[in-house]
This record gives structure tokens, C-alpha cells and sequence, in this order.
């Protein structure tokens, strides 16, 4: 995955200090893909008339190098129309390239990139400086923080299927949507894209039929990522600013990872390849003392011959790669009547008989009363905050163990959360599983004094869970694993690969955003409002 760098990224184009006698191109190579632009390539190439001395006087040349390598040698998405935020709304489906007065005006600098650059560039995937502040300031998670992704685009929280695709609704200032290549929209869930429908919850379903829509998209496989910033591009911009396409699915991205984008009945399949090896030219310009990169190579665009869907589960089998290659018909469901019929039924209205994941009771055999709850599981703490505390902590250090080749291995017990309020299924039902000890009481270290608050040491267990859902003492991973069924508890099978925690006491208890991936607002709290865990009971294995 692509990795980011705020120092690289808040720069437009790295710049060192160096002397005038280095005007012009100072460095030029090829190589047959973007990790062929190195420190070692770059000084065998670097012109008589420099040296590393002079050009990065206060700085190490092997670190600056691989920098501008990374962040300044491809092309930056942001350089295609020039702001971040003309990306962000462009890719949430507005902005002037979608709803502007003076289509020429607004495409026109798409049109000069897509003249001079559009197939002879490497394009980085988007991600831009102004989107770390962005997450910063509005108390993101700290993984997102640390990255620039949009945020229907997050490579690192999201984007788990490796593909992405656009919707386009609107064909009526340049060419048609192709002749065959119309689908259908079943539905969207408005939780998935809450940063681009502004929406906090809720869900949208279009039966029947309704406006022409386009939606194309590509995907890709782990060592295989080095041109999906030009598929984007390709899908996306290019496909506004030469033919007119805009518009998307209303509440839905125009443009994303798959995760976030509406369900629909397909989408049509682009890829890109290099025809050429990449030419990595470095430059130095006398007047700002500026280094800078570039790079040139031969980029053929062309259709998969296959829909995206069939391009996904061809990708089954491949390093990397999920082998549930199924996994794309939740998205690219093939039939909007059947998709519709079944998830208004086992999604959203009732059922009848029992629930497969909500609602559940737990077998008394194997687990305790609810230890404590809220809503339809409604059980409230003991009053001495220390009492119950210790009595949850005894019970998770209860006599439980695990199998392992034939001898029974002491372990600490289960956590179990049920909740049938939760929005999404993989929340119905978690299983928190201790890898370490517990970790020390809560205890008052000093009583509070007119110029100091009083202090403490240790952790109320109890209400990390309820909360206050922290990682001192708590890591993924490390101190505990998560897992969406007992029996893959047991197993350490499936495990949940993400996790966030709280912002300095904001009383967002478990499980706040982990999930298997990010999974927001199924978390619960007993001191404020905005979880969707409102109806859920916390047991321990017995």
C-alpha cells in the first residue's frame, strides 16, 4: 500500500538548498517501476556539475531523495485540477465539474493535464496534506490521522477488496453513457458514506427504475498497486472532463471504494498498464534552490474485456487476495428485485421467528447473567464502581482454558457483547478474547489539592468496556484479539484486524471503531448519546 509522509505531502514539490552551478536537469534514469527511483540510481546518474554537498547542505541525500522518490517523482492526484477540496467534492459527487455554471471553464485544466500528461504519467492514488488536518481536527481516529486518504478512498482502514469504481447519473452535456453498459441501483446504506452524504445513519433503496446510470471501476491485487492512481484517474475525472460524465447516486460517493459506494446490479471493468519503462528526471531550478522530480512513461488505458465483478473473482487464488472471491456480490449484487427483497427483510424489518445475529440469548451453560447492559438487556453496575470492577475482573479470571495438542492450556475467559440495535451484523455479536494480565486496579495514588487534581494509577476495567474504550493496557493484537463468533475465539481463526480508541476521555466505550475493518458508531456508552449499541448486554464465559 501506498504509504504518506504530512512533511512530503504538505510541500508541493520537496525543496532543497543547492548551488546555481547545478541549473537544469541534474539526474535522469529509467527503470521498469516506481521502486526503481532510489538514492543509489540517482548519485550514479547526478551531473559532474553537482554533488550531493551542495544540494542537500543540511540534510541527509539518501533520505531526501527516497522522499522526493515517493512524494514527488509520481504525479500527485492533487495536481490534476489543483485543490484538495475541489477533489473532495468532485469525489462525493458535486463541486463545479458536477453542478457548475461553465462546464468548459471548470474541466478545461483536466483537458490540458489529459493532453500533456494523462497517458504518459505515473498518478499517484489521492491523498492530500489538507486531509491529515482534516482528520486532526475533527478527532478521527489516530490511524486516520496519519494519513491523507480521502475518506471513501482510506487505503489503510478501508478498501479491503482492493477495488474501486464511480457511478455517473448525468450524460446530459457530452457523450452518452455506452449503449449496454446502463445498470440498475438497488440501494445504499448512508452509514457507509457519512463524510460525503452527511448523513449520520440511515439507508436508501431505488426500486423500480430510475435515471440512466454508469458505473465503472477497477481492481487490483497487493504488488500490483503501482497504477491504480492512473485507474482512478481514468475512471473518474477522465471520464468528466472528455465525456461529460457527473452526477452520482443521491447519498451515495460518486466516487470510492467499493465498501462505500451503492450497491448496484454491475459496472463496467478498466485497467491500465505501462507500454514502456518510467523515465525519473530530477531537476534543479537556481532561482528557488528547488529540487524536483518527474517521471514519463507510456500508459495504455483500455477495458478488462470482462464486468468488474468477474474481473474481482478472477483475481481468487492470487497472493494476497481473499480467498472468499464472493465477496464483491454484496456490492455488485447482479439483481436489484432479489438483493432488494432480501435485505429489507433480514436488514431492516422484522423477521419472523428469531434473528440469526440479533437477539440472541446466550446459553446459561456456558455463559454468566449479563454482567451489565442497557435498552431490552437493560442491567445496571453495582453502586461501588471498585466493587463491581472486581467482580467483572474475577470473572474474567475464572477457570477457562484452551485445548492445544491434547493439554489443556489456562487462559483468561471470554468477553462477550450481544447487541441487536448495532447497524451492522458483524457487531450483533463480538468476542473479546484477553491475551495478557489484566491491568492494575484503579487505585488513588494522591488526594486532589486546591492546585492539583488527584491522581491515579491503574484502570477501572469495567468501565473501559462501558466508556471509556482505551489502549493503555488494551492493544489489538497485543493485550486482546476480537472476533465476530465464539468458535473462531476458540480457534484464533478471523481474527478483527482494526481498532480505535477514545480521544482523551470522550466516554465511547466498546468496541468504538474496531471491526474487521473501521466499523463507526456501534459502539456503546452509558454517559452519552450517538452509538447505535443502545440494546446490548455484556457476558463472560463461564
Amino acid at each position: 500500500m501506498i504509504k504518506i509522509s504530512q512533511f512530503a505531502l504538505a510541500t508541493a514539490l520537496l525543496t532543497h538548498r543547492a548551488s546555481a552551478a547545478c541549473e537544469g536537469t541534474i539526474s535522469t534514469f529509467t527503470g521498469t517501476s516506481k521502486a526503481d527511483c532510489t538514492y543509489a540510481n540517482f548519485l550514479t546518474n547526478l551531473s559532474p556539475d553537482c554533488n550531493v554537498a551542495t544540494l542537500f547542505p543540511d540534510l541527509d541525500p539518501a533520505t531526501e531523495v527516497a522522499e522526493i522518490c515517493e512524494y514527488d517523482a509520481p504525479t500527485q492526484f492533487v495536481e490534476i485540477q489543483g485543490y484538495y477540496q475541489d477533489d473532495k467534492r468532485y469525489f462525493s459527487g458535486g463541486g463545479s465539474l458536477v453542478d457548475g455554471e461553465n462546464f468548459g471553464i471548470d474541466s478545461a485544466q483536466i483537458k490540458r493535464f489529459e493532453a500533456n500528461a494523462g497517458s504518459n504519467q505515473l498518478i499517484d492514488w489521492p491523498q492530500y496534506a489538507a486531509r491529515i488536518d482534516y482528520n486532526a481536527a475533527n478527532g478521527l481516529s489516530p490511524e486516520g490521522a496519519e494519513n491523507g486518504y480521502p475518506a471513501n478512498m482510506n487505503l489503510a482502514t478501508s478498501c479491503q477488496l482492493q477495488t474501486a469504481m464511480c457511478c455517473f447519473t448525468d450524460d446530459s452535456i457530452g457523450d452518452a453513457f455506452p449503449v449496454d453498459k446502463d445498470t440498475d441501483v438497488c440501494r445504499h446504506d448512508l452509514l457507509d458514506s457519512p463524510q460525503s452524504n452527511h448523513i449520520e445513519d440511515g439507508w436508501s433503496v431505488f426500486p423500480g427504475g430510475e435515471t440512466s446510470t454508469y458505473c465503472v471501476g477497477f481492481t487490483w491485487t497487493d504488488g500490483t498497486d503501482e497504477l491504480i492512481g492512473n485507474m482512478m484517474y481514468d475512471v473518474s475525472l477522465r471520464n468528466t472532463a472528455l465525456h461529460g460524465f457527473r452526477g452520482g447516486v443521491p447519498g451515495a460517493p460518486m466516487c470510492g471504494c467499493v465498501e462505500h459506494m451503492p450497491e448496484v446490479e454491475s459496472a463496467e471493468c478498466r485497467t491500465a498498464s505501462k507500454a514502456s519503462d518510467i523515465t525519473f528526471t530530477f531537476d534543479y531550478d537556481a532561482r528557488s534552490a528547488d529540487v524536483s522530480a518527474s517521471n514519463s512513461v507510456d500508459i495504455t488505458y483500455a477495458d478488462c474485456g470482462v464486468d468488474l465483478a468477474t474481473a474481482y473473482k478472477a483475481k481468487a487464488g492470487v497472493v494476497g487476495v481473499p480467498a472468499e472471491e464472493d465477496k464483491i456480490d454484496a456490492y455488485l449484487v447482479g439483481d436489484c428485485e432479489t438483493d432488494l427483497v432480501e435485505y429489507l427483510n433480514e436488514e431492516q424489518f422484522l423477521h419472523e421467528g428469531q434473528h440469526a445475529t440479533k437477539y440472541v440469548t446466550p446459553d446459561p451453560a456456558h455463559w454468566s447473567d449479563i454482567v451489565v447492559g442497557e435498552g431490552i438487556y437493560f442491567q445496571p453496575p453495582l453502586v461501588d464502581a471498585a466493587e463491581s470492577d472486581a467482580a467483572f475482573r474475577a470473572m474474567i479470571d475464572n477457570a477457562c482454558s484452551d485445548t492445544v495438542n491434547g493439554a489443556e492450556v489456562p487462559r483468561h475467559c471470554i468477553v462477550r457483547r450481544t447487541c441487536a440495535s448495532c447497524q451492522k451484523e458483524t457487531h450483533h455479536d463480538i468476542y473479546y478474547k484477553r491475551l495478557t494480565d489484566l491491568p492494575p486496579v484503579l487505585t488513588l495514588v494522591s488526594e486532589a489539592t486546591e492546585t492539583e487534581p488527584a491522581v491515579y494509577e491503574g484502570l477501572h476495567f469495567l468501565d473501559m468496556f462501558m466508556n471509556n474504550w482505551g489502549k493503555v493496557n488494551n492493544l489489538l493484537g497485543e493485550d486482546f484479539k476480537l472476533y465476530g463468533s465464539y468458535e473462531d475465539a476458540l480457534a484464533d481463526t478471523n481474527e478483527w484486524t482494526y481498532c480505535t480508541y477514545q480521544n482523551s476521555f470522550d466516554n465511547v466505550g466498546f468496541p468504538r471503531n474496531c471491526g474487521p475493518t473501521t466499523i463507526a458508531h456501534d459502539w456503546n456508552s452509558y454517559l452519552r448519546h450517538g452509538g447505535y449499541a443502545e440494546h446490548h448486554g455484556f457476558y463472560v464465559e463461564i
